[in-house]
């Protein structure tokens, strides 16, 4: 079993059907702007990341996060140290941060037992 598509990036939201980025609704008819949407997300990655690796914990409820593009989508500190890297699914951000989309959020649960465990939600910021 595997995932079907046409192997172009257009398969993927935010790339828009003629190969550009941005505006985010590529992929899709809404006409929905996905750049411009709140999201909430659970994070991967955590005891791999610079944060877990350094401190040993997971950031508290309300800690204040925001996104970068590292080759990969990342949810950071306010000192750029990877909290955690976003789903797949979130791949749309790329596009959106390259076209100047900026992301702010905050902690929203956390454990570090059975795994380190990280639910942020995220707020694009007007640009």
């Amino acid at each position: 079993m595997g995932s079907t598509g046409s192997g172009r990036f257009t398969d993927y939201s935010g790339t828009g059907n003629d190969g550009t980025t941005g505006q985010g609704s590529g992929g899709g008819a809404s006409g929905i702007d996905k750049c411009q949407q709140a999201f909430s997300v659970i994070l991967e990655e955590i005891a791999q990341c610079d944060y877990y690796v350094q401190s040993k914990t997971v950031p508290a409820t309300g800690f204040a996060l925001s996104i970068i593009l590292d080759g990969r989508v990342f949810a950071v500190d306010s000192n750029g140290t990877k909290v955690g890297a976003l789903p797949t699914q979130f791949n749309y951000l790329a596009a959106c941060l390259k076209s100047g989309v900026t992301y702010l959020g905050a902690v929203k649960a956390s454990s570090t037992a059975p795994i380190p465990t990280v639910e942020a939600d995220f707020v694009p910021q007007q640009t």
